[in-house]
């Protein structure tokens, strides 16, 4: 007995160590520089998030474009409400901050050019984008549904109960005041000629030494707008565009699209502009295509699908239906829409590449189950398995698999170019093309904002045309597509 106990002891722990062993040595890796090179690759960098693997997982990955001295910026947060900001084309950490209780959970960070925006629990966070110092923290009304999305004047917070508010984002008034005082042209002394205003502000000089001044926001105490829309929010909003007049935000919930807007002139009602009603219930994320008047599209692009299999584009400015497409399969990812083409991956494992103005599906193809990113002639997306399917552009054709089954996170990329791969213990790597050096970027840079001045009617001569009744025009078949260019 004494000898069959210890034999199964014995290999008990052989078991057990064979099996500590197999642990350890797969949770993770890297794609080498060879391996990548195989591939047409390379890999660009590689980071280790600071993460405690017997407590703490990666939990949200969310990339946004440089602006001014601040880079492409790639947000880590862990479920222990970290949040890591790395150079998204360097890799080097350039903070990391705890935002709120690590009990409590924290949704997706949203951002603007200044500003990053986090909710934990129920309280909203405002940091500097530059340096991760928190600004301002408002405790919301309600119980947030996911994270917010931030513009030039508003955090918009989505709440389960259907209900989004808008927080007011002011800066304190003396550094306006500083700011204003640049643009004015100063007195000149009595016998002086007066100096005669040019094209151009006036601007304080450069000093390449000297740092931005830090921001600093009102601590304001009034109650948020409110928007009420039908159903239960089921995805962070969406901003999507401005004019003059107002910003819009659209956000998705059981019910239907909802796009909202808030006035910039009397900065007192958050109303809903229109809405789509669906045929099931939408369970992801609206997306939006800029214009791009050079290919004849006018006004950007809302895209929205349903649990049933529906994909929609709706007018960004009059809410009207440019087309539907049905695919008859459900839809659990977010559209994506890059250049003149739109991708859609269902839970069959199915992927479509459809024609962003007209609807018609370009090609189609089997066993993608992910959007990764597009590069200059080919498609990423990953496989049922975690492995990576490269597809061409043009074809849908599979013509390259890349191994990455054990880097179960991969960063969906609307924005550029590179490929982000992440593991939940936090190793983070970045491969993009041999040849792209600079990043592809799918966004067009924002037309400069022009404050509105409440009460005060802008210049119609500076105001943007209305767009015709339809600006959508389908491409002459007779000659060559003008949508196949990246926007």
């Amino acid at each position: 007995m004494k000898r069959n106990s210890l034999i199964a002891l014995l290999i008990g722990f052989l078991a057990l160590s064979v099996s500590t062993d197999a642990s350890a040595a797969s949770p993770s890796r890297l794609i080498t520089p060879r391996d990548a090179a195989r591939h047409g690759l390379k890999r660009a960098w590689y980071t280790q998030v600071p993460i405690d693997p017997g407590r703490s997982r990666v939990s949200h990955l969310r990339l946004f474009e440089r602006n001014g001295q601040v880079p492409d910026t790639l947000f880590v947060q862990t479920d222990r409400a970290v949040v890591h900001a790395i150079d998204a084309e360097t890799g080097q950490t350039l903070w990391m901050r705890a935002v709120g209780s690590e009990t409590h959970p924290s949704m997706a960070v949203g951002a603007n050019d200044k500003l990053v925006g986090v909710v934990n629990g129920t309280k909203l966070y405002l940091l500097d984008r530059s340096n991760g110092r928190i600004l301002w923290t408002r405790t919301t009304k309600g119980v947030p549904a996911d994270g917010p999305v931030l513009t030039s004047h508003y955090a918009f917070v989505p709440m389960i109960s259907g209900q989004v508010l808008a927080y007011a984002i002011e800066k304190k008034r003396a550094e306006e005041e500083e700011e204003d005082s640049l643009l004015e042209p100063k007195a000149s002394a009595e016998g002086e000629p007066k100096e005669e205003p040019t094209s151009l502000p006036k601007t304080k000089p450069q000093d390449t030494d000297a740092k931005e001044r830090p921001i600093e926001l009102e601590e304001q105490l009034l109650a948020p707008l409110t928007c009420v829309s039908f159903g239960r929010v089921t995805s962070q909003p969406v901003f999507t565009h401005e004019d003059l007049k107002n910003q819009y935000v659209a956000w998705s919930t059981t019910k239907g699209l909802f796009v909202g807007n808030v006035d910039l002139r009397s900065r007192d009602e958050f109303a809903v502009k229109y809405q789509l009603r669906t045929r099931s219930q939408i369970v992801t994320q609206p997306t939006y295509l800029p214009p791009n008047g050079g290919t004849g599209r006018r006004e950007g692009l809302v895209f929205v699908t349903s649990e049933m299999g529906d994909v929609y584009a709706i007018s960004a400015t009059r809410g009207t239906e440019i087309w539907q497409y049905v695919i008859g399969q459900p839809i659990v990812e977010p559209v994506i829409p890059i250049g003149q083409r739109v991708y859609v991956a269902t839970e069959l494992d199915n992927f479509f590449c459809l024609e962003a103005i007209t609807g018609n599906e370009h090609w189609s193809t089997r066993g993608v189950s992910q959007f990764i990113a597009a590069g200059k002639n080919k498609i990423y997306t990953a496989d049922p398995s975690g492995q990576i399917r490269v597809l061409d552009a043009q074809s849908g054709r599979h013509i390259d698999t890349i191994a990455a089954a054990d880097l179960p996170l991969k960063f969906r990329n609307l924005r550029t170019d590179r490929i982000y791969l992440a593991t939940p213990t936090g190793l983070i790597q970045c491969l993009h093309e041999i040849d792209q050096r600079e990043p592809l970027r799918y966004r067009k840079a924002p037309a400069p904002h022009v404050e509105a001045t409440p009460g005060k009617e802008p210049n119609p001569a500076e105001e943007p045309a209305e767009p015709e009744e339809n600006p959508f025009v389908p491409p002459d078949e007779s000659g060559p597509n003008p949508f196949l260019e990246a926007a």
